[in-house]
């Protein structure tokens, strides 16, 4: 175990796989603690390196080779993290044993990305402990062991192996975004906004569909978050949202459900979309001028004066809403 930290990344899942499967109901939480200290972060920071020393190599000439380094690291990486998913899933006292050994971890300094990662995946593997798991991490975070840096680095290195765990995260999420405390609410917000930025469209698209069925719940606290998180996400990736705005102009649906100040946030959203550059003829949003009389099959909402100071700029235009007789 000493030795852990000098193993060759290619060599790391063979020896992994040989400790999970020697290890007995009575020294299950000493060595999995050990295993925890003992691993070298190096090995899962390895493609951040990689990809770092790869832009010096580019402007050598030698991209290619560092390119085919960093698709092996990877690759080590994720078959590393199926060695342990394998081992959890069919032995509850692993699953148990890493559990404990990360909640009997007091200092904000010794949590590591890979903690983050193993409640990630011991709550999408097994059923049975997530309650345990959840009450592990509200802990954690409101504690302050896990903050928002450690998640955002845990997304940044791990995401080829979050990206599997998707609906499990947004499960954790959505059980977060119901919590009284703010600092849950935060953590849950977070987890949103980095599954958006990090994972493919097929995730992005869970993303959007989880935070317009919070708006859609009525629960105030619930509505501000989702609302806060979807401006948020359409500042950071316009053109990305821009392929999920459909599922946003659902929300104009259950405007009676949510306060002005909220639809205030909506339209904010709205129309961040609608005069953003990336925005194009064929968008689900249409904002068109004012024609003089209306369709059977159109609806138009006012904009309450609360949100006219939002239009002074294009006081010509309002937003139209197609409905399908």
């Amino acid at each position: 175990m000493d030795k852990l930290s000098s193993i060759r990344l290619e060599d790391l899942p063979v020896i992994i796989k040989f400790i999970l499967h020697s290890i007995t109901a009575m020294d299950a939480l000493e060595v999995i603690s050990e295993l925890r200290e003992k691993l070298d972060l190096q090995h899962c920071v390895l493609p951040s390196r990689l990809q770092a020393s790869q832009v010096k190599l580019k402007s050598k000439g030698r991209a290619s080779s560092s390119g085919n380094q960093e698709s092996s690291g990877q690759s080590c990486i994720i078959l590393l993290f199926d060695v342990i998913k394998s081992a959890i899933r069919y032995e509850k006292t692993i699953s148990e044993a890493w559990i404990k050994a990360i909640e009997n971890t007091a200092s904000v300094s010794e949590h590591k990305v890979f903690d983050l990662v193993m409640l990630f995946i011991i709550y999408s593997t097994n059923i049975q402990t997530k309650k345990y798991i959840e009450r592990v991490l509200r802990n954690k975070i409101r504690s302050g062991c896990i903050q928002e840096q450690l998640l955002q680095s845990t997304f940044s290195v791990h995401y080829l192996v979050l990206k599997d765990m998707c609906s499990s995260i947004l499960s954790l999420a959505q059980s977060l975004l119901h919590s009284l405390d703010q600092s849950m609410i935060s953590f849950g917000s977070l987890l949103y906004k980095y599954a958006f930025k990090f994972f493919d469209t097929y995730c992005q698209q869970e993303v959007v569909g989880a935070l317009v069925t919070h708006i859609c719940s009525g629960n105030e606290a619930e509505v501000d978050t989702a609302l806060d998180v979807l401006l948020e996400l359409v500042v950071l990736n316009p053109s990305a949202m821009m392929m999920n705005a459909v599922f946003i102009k659902g929300i104009l649906d259950y405007l009676d459900n949510i306060s002005p100040q909220q639809i205030r946030k909506l339209f904010c959203v709205l129309s961040t979309l609608a005069f953003s550059k990336q925005n194009e003829a064929s968008s689900h949003i249409q904002v068109r001028d004012q024609p003089g009389q209306h369709s059977e099959t159109c609806l138009y909402k006012k904009i309450t004066p609360s949100l006219a100071s939002m239009f002074k700029s294009v006081p010509k235009y309002f937003i139209l809403i197609q409905y399908f007789s």
